[in-house]
């Protein structure tokens, strides 16, 4: 059994990287295709449009993901009824942003904003059509059909940003490609999940699912405040193209700190649920996906710190400067995320979801200082403050975790930091040679070598660990399937 559990786990988190570098990587390369075509500026509009779609967003879940994905016995009538609500509150969402647009762009002084936020904010009713039929993939640990979908639906509208960039479109060639990203993944999710909505509706189940997934909701809500009320500060104090400036460099940091929690928590969140009356044995698999989130992470984001000035002014060019000073403070920030997410995945299945909804409003709480700090001093001043939040908001989140599975927090720490140490020894040392006389595209490539070559060193020499055997001989595993 225990095999079974570690086998499926390990399908699901390759499943579930080749979905966020297939999908997510294709929507990240065209992203810095778009850097090169597009102004700062037309990256910041977009950002002041963010924190009040993914607010909205999290509204039309309403927390039933969580709830269905957990529930062990999900019937026609928990389906359709998530299905049916989240439409409903899609729609009422929509016309409530869409009456909302010229007030959202007299706050920012932006006229654009108007048009942009009624456009994007169809995002809403195309999402609330595919949240139960993605659940039903994921119930199932179908994680390759996600996979697929991400990515198709990634390459198409890639291809339609950067041809309405090139033609000129501006901030629309972002607008676009987000809404034909979600439109093509909902109508692949409706023909491989094979679900058709029927018209029924239960209050029972209603009512049963919300009292788990209402906590979510009001979670997620917060979290969402948390994550963008930076960017929501940034562009009411200072300028879109700040903003703009601002919102790249943490797109930069996130496609390795989201893409690495998007992944372990969408795949380790029903193998846990799985073993939720087993504390020992869940204990054990927690302190696995933790030491693996690390390796991974650690690596990713304090390399990326190390390389941060040739690697953007190598992909996106010289206009983006300013982000490279935040991309550096903000993966500092970003060593805690996915540890963060990784607690609060353990305690919602565990079914404590009241616990993680009180640890995001401590987050948020402590982000009043990060704020004012981005008020009255500097960016720079809010970005330093959003690690010291980070890392304190993360201590909290282990001290819950140790009560709810047999994981001390003395032994969570003692865990991650080799990992960290490594990584920071690697990081140092591609840091050192940012400082070689080469064109900057050859500097990447020397660091990108390097990190390579002392991260492997590091782990098959100094320290020996089973999460990296594990991966390599993941890794080996798949060049032979494909040379045979």
């Amino acid at each position: 059994m225990e095999d079974s559990l570690k086998e499926k786990t390990a399908r699901g988190v390759k499943w579930g990287f080749i979905d966020n570098l297939g999908g997510t990587g294709i929507l990240a390369i065209a992203n810095l295709v778009l850097a090169r075509l597009l102004s700062p500026q037309e990256f910041g509009i977009v950002g002041m449009t963010t924190i009040f779609i993914t607010l909205s967003t999290s509204l039309v879940d309403s927390g039933f993901t969580g709830a269905l994905t957990r529930k062990k016995d999900v019937s026609e009538k928990d389906l359709n009824t998530v299905f049916y609500f989240n439409l409903l509150t899609s729609v009422c969402l929509y016309l409530l942003l869409y009456l909302l647009a010229p007030v959202i762009s007299r706050f920012f002084g932006q006229p654009v904003l108007v048009p942009v936020v009624r456009i994007l904010g169809l995002s809403l009713i195309i999402t609330a059509l595919s949240i139960v039929q993605k659940v039903i993939l994921v119930r199932k640990l179908d994680f390759r059909t996600q996979a697929l979908v991400s990515v198709v639906s990634a390459l198409a509208s890639a291809g339609a940003g950067i041809w309405m960039a090139a033609s000129g479109c501006g901030v629309w060639s972002l607008v676009v490609m987000q809404l034909a990203r979600l439109a093509l993944t909902t109508i692949l999710l409706w023909v491989f999940s094979r679900w058709l909505p029927a018209f029924m509706f239960s209050m029972a189940s209603f009512r049963e699912m919300f009292a788990f997934g209402g906590r979510l909701l009001l979670t997620a809500l917060i979290s969402t405040v948390w994550s963008e009320i930076y960017s929501f500060i940034i562009g009411k104090v200072y300028t879109p193209s700040v903003l703009g400036q601002y919102s790249r460099a943490d797109k930069f940091r996130n496609m390795v700190t989201s893409n690495v929690s998007i992944v372990m928590q969408r795949v380790t969140y029903p193998v846990l649920a799985s073993i939720k009356d087993e504390r020992q044995r869940q204990g054990r698999a927690y302190r696995k996906i933790i030491r693996t989130t690390v390796l991974i992470s650690f690596t990713s984001v304090l390399g990326l710190a190390a390389v941060s000035k040739a690697f953007v002014l190598t992909l996106v060019g010289d206009q983006w400067i300013p982000a490279i000073g935040y991309l550096r403070i903000l993966c500092l920030s970003g060593l805690f995320i996915p540890l963060m997410i990784c607690s609060a995945n353990i305690l919602n299945a565990n079914g404590r979801s009241d616990t993680t909804l009180y640890l995001e409003i401590m987050k948020t709480l402590l982000a009043v200082f990060p704020v004012l700090a981005g008020v009255f001093i500097s960016i720079e001043a809010l970005l330093w403050c959003t690690v010291a939040v980070s890392a304190v908001s993360y201590l909290v989140y282990a001290v819950c975790v140790s009560r709810s599975v047999d994981y001390p927090v003395w032994r969570q720490l003692r865990d991650i930091l080799p990992y960290l140490l490594v990584s920071a020894f690697m990081a140092s040392a591609v840091f050192c040679l940012s400082f070689l006389p080469l064109p900057q595209w050859a500097v990447l490539a020397v660091q990108l070598v390097a990190g390579a070559a002392i991260t492997v060193f590091s782990y098959e020499k100094i320290y020996r660990n089973e999460e990296y055997a594990d991966m390599k001989s993941a890794i080996v595993k798949l060049f032979d399937k494909k040379r045979h």
